[in-house]
């Protein structure tokens, strides 16, 4: 696997943080040249290996993304624990746009939905 991907022009290193049987999710890295900086520069990509989807965030929903993972780690006793529930939350958080995990919440039928309370 190449550690490199090209973005609108743009070279980026790819570093894989997480791998599922149906998720990966990279940080993309990328330097620059000219004196003027890409509108993209530095994001996490998700890949759905599943349907074939590639979303790539930045800004306060790659943050959301980083700070879900590291909540969902600590909350979950496991490894096999943690990639389902990664996973889960990934699902929904693709289908939503709600990449803060907190938000998410499950119906009493068990299926995930989005609160609408915000953490301050």
């Amino acid at each position: 696997m190449r550690d490199y991907t090209y973005l609108n022009g743009a070279r980026f290193t790819v570093n894989n943080l997480f791998r599922s049987l149906r998720f990966d999710i990279d940080r993309l890295d990328m330097s620059w040249v000219d004196s003027e900086k890409p509108e993209f520069c530095r994001g996490l990509r998700v890949v759905d290996s599943d349907t074939g989807n590639t979303v790539t965030v930045d800004g306060e929903d790659g943050d959301n993304l980083i700070y879900s993972l590291t909540y969902i780690y600590s909350k979950e006793d496991g490894h096999e624990a943690f990639r389902n529930t990664t996973d889960a939350y990934l699902i929904t958080a693709l289908e939503t746009k709600e990449f803060l995990v907190t938000n998410q919440k499950k119906n009493p039928e068990g299926k995930p939905e989005v609160a609408e309370a915000v953490i301050h």
